[in-house]
């Protein structure tokens, strides 16, 4: 009986064990099971919208689209700064790692023809969590091909059609046009608020002093892209919004005109071996102080700056010591020089310590201060008009002996001298009124008589700006009235209806007598004659012309003026130029001035087939 038993025994013992391992089998797969739903849980609800987020940003682009910039037209419609479609290679900063590899960065490198250091510092410096930093602006459709091609080497790089502002003119006016850039931490929009994507914004002139009309709106593009990065359909976005466009008083074909001018005069000068540092020239309408043409020599192409300026293009502009940025016209000053003398005459001729008739003996020097005419000439007796047309020293030194330095100082700020003339451009000179009270508060010293005589003539401490001394001669020419210098004329909506119109802006009158006034017109006529200081150029210009030439020294070197207004009965436009250590301003500065006049008037070279101007040069003064 037991025998038989002891199998039964242990089939059991076996059962019971392989039932046992069963359940644990069973017990630990329930465990699993259980950890694995926590986890899951724990991954889509806790830590679900993280996820999610991780997902989207591998399938999901947010990419920015750039607002095209308002146009900038001339007077008559002609394009000085727009915009073109052009080809970007962008890295949108919600791309995962949002970096390139040390391998990506050399392959892309070669493909666009950049440094390296240049890529990887682009990349380094997006700060502002922008939607896209722009590796590279207006590649050529050959290299966006052949990065479309190898998309999958570079996941997360993208080409995108983004309007380039460009400026059809190239260097000619650039300091007044200025250019663009983009946006840093601390600049702001509209709102007042650092910009959220990529933005180009107006850094100098009127880019950057109507930025906020003209830089529009950007928009954006949500895409779903597959595991290679290429595109599979559009999600969701927001058209950009154009910028307003600007109209602007500068006439194009005046503008050309005048930077040609200024170049060839300042290769003539080079070439008899006077090398000018720096010229400037302005056109002015003197009824309305709308600027027709204004130039700084040398200058730079701003299209440089709206791809991206390279290294090299920089280092190019801040290293040339003539400072090709700087707006000469508005914030250099100089010595007035001659062209100061119609303040003097204006004082002396006010304040009745002279008469236009009355005469003076000129031996070429002062009889009470050893003060010389230029180059030691002795004119005898002359008088008022005598003086203006020759452009003599010693009369105007008897006229500041005469009246004394404060009414000169007076008469000087009367019309407009020491202080800005508010031209819509930032970065303009205030200049300087020589006087006691400045040389006493900046030098602690005394004031001479013979710095009232320096000051009489256009030197001593004056100091003014070549648009504030533009702007003296316009009151002159339009009967004594004081215009506001302006170059905007108009912003229009995005439907072409005036936003805002700018009309002239008269600020003031120049408590002159008309016949004070009419002497000094008579006087500036008979420079232009055969025996004044203008006569060489202008005797026998077919448009009735007045004008002033001047001749100043700073740092022992002399910059040359000229300035003119015609018609001489009716005064439409006046032009003056500034040249930089180039000498007597009746041969530096006039050959432009004549040349800007011949645009405007379309004389000469401008004349139409057939009805040429005939030049006969004549003898005349100097400076």
């Amino acid at each position: 009986m037991v025998k038989r038993h002891v199998p039964s025994i242990l089939e059991n013992l076996v059962k019971d064990k392989e039932e046992s391992r069963y359940v644990r089998m069973i017990y630990a797969a329930i465990i699993l099971l259980f950890i694995l739903g926590i986890r899951l849980f724990w991954m889509q609800v806790i830590e679900g919208s993280y996820y999610k987020n991780e997902a989207d940003g591998n399938r999901i682009r947010h990419l920015p689209q750039q607002a095209s910039r308002g146009v900038m037209y001339d007077r008559n419609g002609v394009i000085l700064a727009g915009s073109r479609p052009a080809y970007s290679i962008i890295m949108p900063v919600d791309r995962k790692k949002n970096s390139l590899d040390d391998d990506e960065l050399t392959r892309l490198s070669a493909m666009l023809n950049k440094p390296k250091e240049d890529l990887k510092k682009k990349i380094e410096d997006n700060k502002l969590g922008f939607g896209a930093i722009y590796l590279a602006n207006d590649v050529g459709v050959d290299v966006a091909t052949l990065i479309e091609e190898k998309k999958d080497e570079f996941p997360g790089i993208e080409i995108e059609v983004n309007p380039l502002r460009v400026y059809p003119m190239g260097a000619a006016g650039a300091q007044i046009l200025g250019y663009v850039g983009e946006a840093g931490p601390e600049d702001r929009d509209a709102d007042g608020n650092p910009y959220k994507t990529a933005t180009l914004i107006g850094r100098s002139g009127l880019e950057r002093q109507y930025n906020l009309f003209l830089e529009g709106k950007n928009g954006s593009r949500t895409v779903e892209v597959n595991a290679s990065g290429q595109p599979v359909r559009y999600v969701d976005g927001q058209s950009a919004v154009s910028g307003n466009n600007i109209r602007l008083t500068l006439d194009a074909h005046l503008q050309q005109a005048a930077e040609d001018a200024i170049d060839r005069q300042a290769r003539n000068l080079a070439a008899s071996g006077i090398f000018t540092t720096g010229a400037s020239a302005v056109a002015i309408d003197p009824n309305t102080g709308a600027v027709l043409a204004m130039v700084s020599w040398p200058s730079y192409d701003p299209n440089k700056f709206s791809k991206g300026i390279s290294s090299a293009d920089w280092n190019q502009i801040i290293g040339n010591k003539n400072h090709p940025m700087q707006n000469r016209t508005i914030s250099a000053m100089y010595p007035p020089g001659s062209l100061f003398k119609v303040v003097t005459g204006a004082a002396a001729l006010e304040s009745k310590v002279t008469t236009p008739s009355e005469r003076i003996f000129d031996s070429g020097k002062h009889w009470l201060v050893d003060k010389r005419n230029s180059e030691g000439e002795a004119f005898g007796w002359i008088n008022f008009y005598d003086a203006i047309q020759k452009s003599d020293n010693v009369y105007f030194y008897e006229m500041g002996r005469r009246l004394g330095i404060d009414k000169i100082s007076t008469m000087a700020g009367e019309f407009g001298l020491g202080k800005a003339t508010g031209i819509d451009l930032s970065g303009e000179a205030d200049g300087n009124v020589a006087s006691e009270q400045y040389k006493l508060k900046v030098f602690h010293q005394d004031w001479y008589l013979g710095e009232t005589m320096d000051a009489a003539i256009g030197q001593s401490f004056n100091l003014t700006t070549p648009i504030q001394m533009a702007m003296v001669y316009a009151s002159i020419a339009n009967g004594g009235f004081r215009y506001k210098p302006y170059l905007v004329n108009r912003i229009d909506k995005l439907d072409g209806t005036p936003l805002k119109i700018y009309s002239p802006e008269q600020i003031g009158t120049i408590p002159v007598s008309k016949s004070t006034l009419d002497d000094i017109h008579k006087a500036l006529r008979m420079v232009m004659t055969k025996d004044g200081t203008g006569g060489l150029l202008f005797s026998d210009y077919p448009v009735p012309i007045a004008g002033k030439s001047g001749t100043a020294e700073t740092n022992g070197l002399d910059n040359g003026w000229f300035v003119a207004y015609a018609p001489f009965d009716k005064p439409e436009i006046v032009v003056l130029c500034m040249f930089e250590h180039s000498g007597f301003g009746s041969e530096s500065a006039a050959p432009v001035v004549k040349q800007i006049m011949n645009a405007y008037f379309h004389l000469g070279d401008f004349a139409p087939a057939g009805n040429k101007e005939t030049r006969k040069d004549v003898n005349g003064g100097k400076e």
